[in-house]
């Protein structure tokens, strides 16, 4: 056995010597337990570490990676430690400092430079892109071939000439359907300046949207159709209030009711038109029948059926008393009731109920003894309270609410499906009547309005989205103003909103405030809540501002519409608005369309102009010019101020502003297109006029006119180098003196005058010694001509000149004592101009 194990041995090395190579191998020592737990591990680890590590352990391997030595490598490796500026250390350590310097500057240059390369690098690449598209683009247009000649046949220009019209006119800012509001304005205003009787602007307007289907939408239309209907009541008077008067409520009720009960009808007709084989319709066309097909249609499926009381043959019996009511038939319900043989009381009321609306819905305005079912009604509301609140039928208990117009806080959720269903109920149990119940809560037209504008509000209709809708809901109410406002805020409906609201106004069913200052939409502490007042003058103003310089018949036709209006310093409105309109543009055109031309025979008289087409106004188009005037000479529109001053007859004012200009540019030469220029035209138009018919004016102010319109031609004279004309013109009207002994009677004549004048005659003065030293210098170098050789006739010559030399030195020492004399303080410049001109002729 001991051999055996020698032997054995001695085998296992020779094995090991055989199998040892060079290099060097790891030795097995572990024992086969040992083995398969370190498997196990090892399986372990690849088993956690998943697939991509595995692969990327075999891929790396491959290529005589270590991974495991790498990882260890890369994680003893610090970012931080490498690239982020290291915190200087203390003064004191004067080696680490400067090793710490070191270090930042080596980092902050490795920063900046590889800055640079990133811009470097970009900047190379624009530069290779832009570089290969541009010769993309020369292989492209290389790539593209011309036509051939041939290919295109011979085609000759030809030179169109335009035709420009003389008078170019704006383009109108109305669009179709403002076009066609406006033109019914125009029709309206003639037919009242006629005298003929008025007619209703409502009607009027509805129809023209009915009739021009492809300028109004079927939206508007539907607009215009329910605010007419609710209009169409009786008249009020013109001092009445229709906030307070509206706040009744009983006709705008029976009005809304009727309108909802109208709409309904033709809901059900067109259902049971879409399903006539289920609605098997037949007998006669009444309510009763159409309420029997469209309740078989409604009711078809079992299952609707569940929760109905009183059903007979499959034919409930209350939903057919509710259409009917809801359709606005009463006899129609009392014969559903007869028929089903329940509710005797009920039917009773609803009988005398009939009775009363055929003798012109007057129930609800009947009193306590004069309602025959007023017990009866008593104990069915009761009942209502005891029973019917908790009935399973909701059919049953919306048809005893509306009869008994009892419970309004009920929603009636399982009858009430639409915004008209819910109005309809509203209005239905609404208490009209003067009398007061006291055993359940009753609900009143002003919490109705306050119920639809202030608590649901804008939000709950979805107004934006919807907004016929929300205007529709206003209406039936009765709260045209508010409706009207809210139609006014955007711009396709304010059209509809500005005439709808104008049609109301001329039939005196729009609360207007009496200050047109407020708001669009006020309160008034006097009215009702939730009531409002529509500024209709605002809101007219706003919309013509739009189109009056472009439109302006048009914008005229408006403004008529306001002419009982005041304004807040008590003019009429409709002059404000047109003066306002004048003094923005004042142009020939504006003035001849609005006041006309001047008649031939009357200078004084304006004839045609579309002012003249208005009558019963307590203003006319002079009194108009007049307030024109008055504004544009406030803004400083002299120019303009003086014509309107003409036009409206105030010759007066016209001078009084003429002077005050003249006296700008009197001492100014003449120039093309010059203020001069324009002034000079007018002072002719104006002499014209003064010739041919005598104005009212101050003799002050007409003496100062005639005397600036002869410094005029002096100027014109000076300037244009006619001096004779323009002395001849000085002594024609003694504006300066000739000698000393004239000076007290000029400086006199002076005063005399106004103060315009006086701010001229510096200029006059200095041209006037200008005139007569270039006399002086003239003679005295004709004297030196002639003093070479005398003869007897050259002497009396000369002693001539002599004297004319003489006189123009006393004329000269006039003026300087005129300028000395005058009260008034004459320019040092001018003074010293004078004197200096003097002493040169002495």
């Amino acid at each position: 056995m001991a051999l055996n194990l020698n032997e054995l041995l001695q085998q296992a090395q020779r094995l090991s010597n055989e199998t040892q190579i060079d290099t060097e191998m790891p030795r097995v020592d572990r024992t086969l337990s040992q083995v398969l737990q370190a498997t196990q591990e090892l399986h372990e680890r690849v088993t956690q570490a998943g697939t991509n590590d595995l692969q990327a352990h075999i891929l790396l391997g491959s290529r005589g990676v270590d991974l495991p030595k790498l990882t260890q490598k890369l994680e003893t490796l610090s970012a931080s430690q490498s690239f982020e500026p290291i915190n200087p250390i203390g003064d004191t350590d004067v080696e680490g400092y400067l090793k710490n310097e070191r270090e930042n500057a080596i980092i902050a240059v490795i920063e900046e430079t590889n800055k640079n390369i990133f811009k470097s690098v970009e900047r190379n690449k624009m530069r290779c892109v832009l570089a290969e598209w541009g010769e993309e683009k020369e292989h492209l247009l290389n790539a593209l071939v011309g036509p051939n000649q041939n290919d295109f046949p011979e085609v000759h220009r030809h030179m169109v000439s335009t035709v420009l019209p003389q008078t170019a006119m704006p383009r109108s800012r109305l669009n179709r359907m403002e076009a066609l509001y406006a033109q019914q304005i125009t029709v309206y205003n003639e037919v009242h300046n006629q005298g003929s009787q008025r007619t209703n602007l409502l009607i009027q307007f509805s129809q023209m949207a009915k009739e021009h289907d492809t300028i109004m939408d079927s939206q508007s239309r539907e607009m215009w159709s329910v605010l007419t209907y609710m209009a169409n009541v009786t008249p009020l008077s013109h001092s009445a209030e229709p906030a307070k008067l509206r706040q009744n409520g009983s006709p705008l009720v029976q009005k809304a009711l009727s309108y909802l009960e109208q709409c309904y009808k033709r809901y059900m007709n067109t259902v049971i038109q879409k399903n006539r084989l289920i609605a098997q319709r037949g007998g006669i066309p009444n309510i009763y029948n159409t309420v029997c097909s469209y309740v078989t249609i409604a009711f078809q499926s079992p299952h609707s059926l569940v929760g109905l009381l009183d059903i007979s043959d499959g034919r409930p019996l209350w939903p057919h008393v509710y259409y009917s009511l809801r359709s606005g038939d009463l006899g129609a319900a009392v014969q559903f009731l007869k028929e089903g043989g329940v509710c005797p009381d009920l039917m009773k009321v609803l009988q005398a109920k009939h009775k009363l609306k055929q003798k012109h819905d007057q129930s609800r305005q009947l009193n306590e003894s004069e309602r025959p079912t007023a017990k009866l009604e008593g104990q069915l509301k009761l009942e209502y309270c005891n029973k019917l609140r908790v009935c399973p039928d909701p059919f049953k208990k919306a048809v005893y609410a509306i009869v008994l117009a009892c419970d309004p806080n009920e929603p009636h959720q399982e009858v009430v499906r639409t915004i008209d269903d819910f109005l309809w109920m509203q209005l239905s149990v609404l208490n009209t009547a003067e009398r007061v119940d006291y055993d359940l809560e009753r609900l009143s037209y002003g919490d109705l309005q306050s119920l639809i504008l202030e608590k649901y509000g804008e939000h709950y209709f979805n107004a934006r989205q919807k907004a016929p809708l929300y205007f529709q809901v206003l209406v039936l109410t009765g709260q045209f103003e508010a409706a009207l406002e809210f139609l006014a805020r955007t711009d396709a409906n304010r059209p509809h909103a500005v005439h709808m609201a104008i049609a109301l106004n001329e039939q005196y069913m729009l609360a207007t405030p009496n200050d047109i200052q407020k708001p669009l939409l006020s309160t008034d502490p006097t009215d009702p809540p939730p009531m409002r007042r529509l500024n209709l003058a605002r809101l007219i103003i706003m919309y013509t501002k739009c189109f009056e310089q472009t439109d302006t018949v048009e914008a005229l036709q408006y403004y008529y519409l306001l002419r009982n209006f005041k304004s807040s310093d008590g003019r009429n409105l409709m002059m404000s608005c047109i003066c306002d309109m004048l003094v923005e543009n004042c142009d020939d055109n504006m003035l001849l369309l609005i006041f006309g031309s001047p008649d031939p025979s009357d200078p004084w008289r304006y004839v045609g102009g579309i002012l003249s087409q208005f009558s019963n106004l307590d203003f006319d188009k002079y009194i108009l010019a007049g307030m024109v005037g008055d504004e544009l000479a406030h803004r400083t529109k002299f120019e303009a101020a003086i014509r309107l001053y003409f036009i409206g007859g105030q010759v007066d004012k016209a001078l009084r502003l003429l002077c005050s200009l003249l006296t700008q540019v009197v001492h100014q030469p003449a120039e093309k297109g010059s203020v001069r220029e324009q002034l000079t035209v007018m002072a002719e138009r104006m002499n014209e006029s003064l010739s041919r018919r005598i104005a009212d004016v101050d003799e002050p102010v007409m003496r100062t006119y005639r005397m600036l319109t002869e410094l005029l031609k002096f100027f014109d004279y000076y300037h244009s180098g006619q001096s004779g004309l323009a002395i001849e013109v000085l002594n024609r009207n003694r504006i300066m003196p000739n000698n000393c002994a004239e000076v007290d009677e000029c400086v006199n004549k002076l005063k005399l005058a106004g103060t315009e004048l006086i701010k001229v005659l510096p200029d006059v003065l200095l041209a006037a010694m200008d005139l007569i030293y270039g006399q002086y210098l003239e003679m005295r170098a004709g004297a030196n001509i002639t003093s070479r050789s005398i003869t007897p006739s050259d002497e009396m010559l000369g002693e001539h000149k002599e004297e004319m030399l003489s006189h123009l030195r006393q004329r000269a020492k006039a003026l300087t004592n005129m300028a000395a004399t005058l009260p008034y303080r004459i320019p040092s410049d001018t003074n010293n101009r004078l004197v200096q001109l003097e002493i040169l002729m002495h």
